[in-house]
């Protein structure tokens, strides 16, 4: 079916080269069928030939902010306002969001609120300056925000889903969840809306003690996110962790050519294990910088079309083979203040460190490690995207968990010293001692501030973005027991 719409596109942009709508209906079936290259072509040629065409520019810049390509995307916007766009508080908040992305965060602000001014009751740009206040821990103003928008437009449900997971709860009947319950009766939601408002649900009532109820809101909400993720394969995962350990032996990582022997740090593990926590405690010390979770060698080896790790590895020539990393490395420098050591923490990039070690022979690299049933069922808790296949279903989510255990086996024997487990459950318990351990890692002295790092002022966007602005509490340690009689099968396949 794409393939004649293609055509037909296709003829009518060569009957009518001056028509800029064939263009751009053109583009759009281009890169939704994945025909990335030749999409960016013809936006190119769409832009050639009008240059003054605001829209084109402004459709270009979301396609390159889509691929990654951000500064690019940048520019594109920018040329969009400086010929004059309609509605350039789209424009203006696009921009804002990027710089927010780059951390760049004082930009952010001045985007949103330039298209806040033009349009106060523009509410994508509400949104968007409601959570980077949010993530910089201005919890007052983000909810003051949150609020304003459910009175302009109370089918924003976007904004009463962030108060929910934003606030903590101890009162079933409070108005909040009352107006949750009251919106997910509704007939007319979609698919997602409706699956988030029952993440949110679950959350409060989880909050407020109610755990048979919660749960059935969880189920509800992962059972629902079903058609949207994609379908786990476990012995096709088996298979991945099999190459992996095959092909990244001692000779391999001997024979590698390093490309730069800074002390860089990467904290992995299992997604809600505590990386979070442990990168904020590391980013109270006046040497640390967190990067939070830079998603630049993801993107280059495990997102791209079509990629296949680890054999893609073989096409990567030398010379790639340095662009790689230090690529990486001018990232680091352009974002981040010079000095500071910059932690990158991605839980979902335990399956690189091999190659991480080996371009870069310095690096230490953070494991974070929680009790197993906690790690699962908090997983199973929390809304995750499309590439998350295993979220939904908690024998999924355990099956995973040994195949990372089994390859964290696999990398401890490769890189030794150089790996390090920081144990979420010990640290609730004993800071101290957790900390000390976890600085003389990675070469640090010892700073008091790390014991209070819920005042630390870097931007958090994490779904734990609530609970690291919180001083250091147990409850989430031990969790599962609420739900005991619900995972009477977990422990078995863990």
């Amino acid at each position: 079916m794409n393939a004649g719409a293609e055509q037909a596109l296709k003829a009518l942009v060569a009957a009518e080269p001056g028509e800029p709508a064939h263009w751009l209906q053109l583009t759009a079936l281009l890169e939704q069928s994945d025909k990335l290259p030749e999409a960016e072509d013809s936006y190119r040629q769409l832009i050639e030939k009008m240059p003054e065409l605001p829209v084109a520019r402004f459709n270009f810049a979301c396609f390159l902010r889509r691929r990654g390509r951000l500064e690019e995307a940048l520019q594109q916007h920018q040329k969009a306002l400086d010929l004059g766009i309609d509605q350039p508080e789209e424009v203006l908040s696009n921009m804002g969001v990027i710089h927010t992305v780059l951390r760049r965060d004082e930009a952010a602000r001045s985007y949103l609120h330039r298209a806040l001014a033009i349009r106060p009751t523009y509410l994508p740009a509400l949104f968007n300056l409601a959570l980077l206040h949010e993530e910089i821990g201005d919890l007052p103003r983000a909810l003051q925000l949150f609020g304003r928008i459910l009175e302009q437009d109370p089918t924003w449900y976007d904004a009463l889903i962030r108060i929910a997971h934003a606030q903590q709860f101890s009162d079933p009947d409070d108005p909040v969840i009352r107006r949750l319950r009251r919106t997910l009766r509704r007939s007319n939601l979609d698919a997602l809306t409706r699956e988030s408002l029952h993440f949110a649900l679950g959350k409060a009532l989880d909050d407020c003690g109610r755990y048979d109820e919660a749960f059935g809101q969880y189920d509800l909400g992962n059972r629902a996110s079903a058609p949207r993720l994609l379908r786990y394969d476990p012995q096709g995962e088996e298979d991945r962790v099999s190459r992996i350990i095959a092909m990244f032996t001692p000779e391999w990582l001997a024979a590698a050519t390093p490309v730069s022997d800074r002390p860089l740090v990467f904290i992995t593990g299992m997604f809600r294990s505590g990386s979070t926590l442990f990168e904020q405690v590391l980013a109270a010390h006046p040497r640390v910088t967190a990067g939070g979770e830079i998603e630049y060698f993801n993107r280059q080896l495990l997102l791209q079309p079509g990629s296949r790790f680890p054999e893609s590895l073989a096409a990567i020539a030398p010379e790639d083979w340095k662009r790689l990393g230090s690529n990486y490395l001018d990232y680091l420098d352009r974002t981040f203040p010079a000095g500071r050591m910059v932690t990158n923490k991605r839980p979902d990039a335990f399956p690189l460190l091999g190659l991480l070690g080996a371009l870069f022979p310095n690096a230490r690299f953070v494991n974070t490690v929680r009790d197993a049933r906690d790690t699962c069922l908090s997983i199973w808790f929390q809304q995750f995207d499309g590439q998350l296949s295993y979220a939904n279903e908690l024998a999924d989510i355990a099956h995973h968990y040994r195949q990372y255990r089994r390859l964290m086996a696999h990398w401890r024997g490769q890189l030794g010293d150089r790996l390090y487990d920081a144990d979420y459950d010990r640290f609730v318990v004993e800071p101290r001692p957790v900390t000390e351990r976890l600085l003389e890692f990675l070469g640090l002295e010892w700073h008091e501030g790390c014991l209070d790092f819920q005042r630390v002022a870097s931007r958090v966007r994490t779904a734990s973005v609530g609970q690291v602005r919180q001083p250091l509490y147990r409850r989430s340690s031990g969790r599962w027991r609420n739900y005991e009689k619900q995972l009477a099968g977990l422990a078995r396949l863990l």
